[in-house]
């Protein structure tokens, strides 16, 4: 269930990444652009031309058959050889003995160093899901220039001056329910505000609160600028007596809600993007990707070695004397100080046969490996080469522990022959090229440049003549969400479009891009 969790979100930060290309992509070449930009694998865009975990590529322990080569490690001491070269021994015979000063503390560290080396692989293939969900960074668009502010209308626009000839007071707008909704009142400056005047201001109100906001003018005029204004709540009590209805008045002040003149930086229509970007150029996320590829192969290198070389520390602090595993002849015995200086086995036993190591291959490469098919085989320890021969091929998977391979494929084991007179050991880590010609292709393609039409894969390829042209390509693995195995159709040397946007189509005329044009100019000076 956690396996299906991660490839889901792999998954969905996979389809963010090429989203966020489809978007910038269709902006930069559907903008009318006559040409459309085409890309190589040169300049780290379209993906990869020399991922090593393909069908030419293997590794693998070595195991031994009827050849027994004994090396010395730099713990082992005082040894002394109790057999002569050519002489015949039987299994369980003592070879030689020795002492030693490799301590439980010394395993318990090398082993603790494998478990680490391990738990920096998972955090590296971590790193490099979050890398490959990367959203390169474009610059925001600039907020549009504010409109220069506007003079503010007058507040007694649309009275003239004979409006106001012979009166003491006008009521311009409002309805006087509330303060932000007060009767707009012009008041001469000479007048004063009797009971009379409250009692007509009440005109048209229904209640018996009224809120007026008087304003005064330079020489009384229409036009004239504001010279003084304030807002008075106006509150009535009906008085009765045996002839008439009458009102007496209470007011207080309040402070009136000065014009609305808008929004000065006329730009309420504009909202500035979300950033969604990771802050990266698309050229860093490139560079980023790579270096974390490269630690992750160098990992689980690391771990191999590593393996190796505790099982080999465990044999040896097990017993202090090495006996024939098997009825044999000694042979190449070396003088202790040779043996050590030159890194070649002490002696070897021979009963006739070889080492072998067993390899796994993919169901896409498995065509590619024949029996007798030549196999250069190198060793980690010693650093020496040898050429083995395919032996076995199984026809029924295992569980192979490979990085990166795609969870979807099934992987079968063969066995590699070397002869005896490799210096190799039981437990060796070496790894494996097949060297046929017959070895899959280590192009991967980015999936964000392949696109898929039912079954079938193709991409847009710029031709001999310069021109775009649409072709079928034929796939293999998947690799980390991110890659497809290209297994024909195009070359590394190939220039790719990528396909999207209203001017890629056949036959449209190609220039030559770099990530500017893929991502959009401007992007962090790259």
């Amino acid at each position: 269930m956690k396996q299906s969790k991660k490839r889901i979100l792999i998954a969905v930060l996979a389809l963010v990444l090429v989203v966020a290309i489809v978007i910038v992509s269709v902006l930069v070449l559907g903008g009318g652009s006559k040409n459309v930009y085409v890309y190589s694998f040169d300049e780290g865009v379209l993906g990869m031309t020399d991922f090593h975990n393909d069908g030419s590529e293997s590794s693998g322990i070595v195991t031994t058959d009827r050849v027994q080569p004994t090396y010395l490690t730099e713990t082992q001491k005082n040894v002394e050889v109790k057999v002569q070269e050519g002489q015949t021994v039987s299994k369980g015979d003592t070879l030689y003995t020795y002492d030693t000063t490799l301590s439980e503390i010394a395993l318990q560290q090398k082993d603790l160093s494998v478990q680490q080396l391990k738990m920096d692989l998972e955090a590296a293939k971590k790193e490099l899901s979050v890398i490959n969900s990367y959203v390169p960074f474009t610059p925001r668009p600039d907020p549009p220039e504010p409109p220069a502010p506007e003079e503010p209308e007058h507040p007694l626009s649309g009275l003239t001056d004979a409006d106001l000839e012979g009166k003491d007071f006008v009521v311009f707008s409002g309805s006087g329910e509330s303060a932000l909704s007060s009767k707009v009142c012009w008041l001469r400056s000479s007048a004063m505000v009797d009971d009379a005047m409250m009692d007509a201001l009440f005109s048209g109100v229904s209640q018996d609160v009224v809120f007026i906001h008087f304003i005064q003018t330079e020489g009384d005029s229409a036009n004239g600028s504001v010279t003084g204004e304030f807002g008075l709540k106006l509150m009535r009590f009906a008085v009765s007596d045996e002839d008439a209805l009458s009102y007496s008045f209470r007011y207080s002040f309040f402070q009136p809600t000065p014009p609305d003149t808008g929004d000065a930086s006329g730009s309420a229509d504009w909202v500035e993007p979300e950033d969604t970007s990771s802050g990266y150029t698309a050229a860093e996320i490139a560079q980023m990707r790579a270096e974390k590829q490269a630690e992750i192969r160098e990992l689980d290198f690391k771990i191999k070695v590593a393996e190796s070389e505790l099982s080999i520390m465990r044999k040896e602090a097990d017993s202090g004397t090495v006996t024939a595993d098997f009825d044999g002849v000694v042979m190449n015995i070396l003088d202790e100080e040779t043996a050590r200086n030159e890194n070649q086995p002490l002696l070897k036993v021979s009963g006739g046969g070889g080492f072998y190591v067993t390899g796994t291959a993919s169901e896409l490469d498995l065509a590619n490996i024949q029996l007798d098919q030549k196999v250069t085989v190198s060793s980690w320890e010693t650093g020496s080469t040898y050429e083995g021969t395919v032996v076995e091929i199984q026809k029924f998977p295992v569980d192979a522990d490979m990085y990166g391979g795609s969870t979807n494929l099934s992987y079968y084991p063969f066995k590699v022959f070397i002869d005896e007179s490799a210096d190799l050991q039981d437990g060796f880590y070496v790894s494996m090229t097949l060297q046929s010609g017959g070895a899959q292709s280590s192009l991967y393609l980015d999936n964000a440049f392949l696109r898929t039409d039912g079954a079938t894969s193709y991409v847009y390829v710029r031709n001999e003549e310069g021109r775009l042209e649409k072709r079928r390509v034929q796939v293999g693995a998947g690799l980390w969400d991110s890659y497809t195995q290209i297994l024909g159709g195009i070359t590394e040397d190939d220039w790719l479009a990528f396909p999207y946007g209203k001017n890629v189509k056949e036959g449209a005329k190609t220039e030559e891009g770099t990530m500017e044009t893929l991502y959009g100019a401007g992007m962090g000076g790259m």
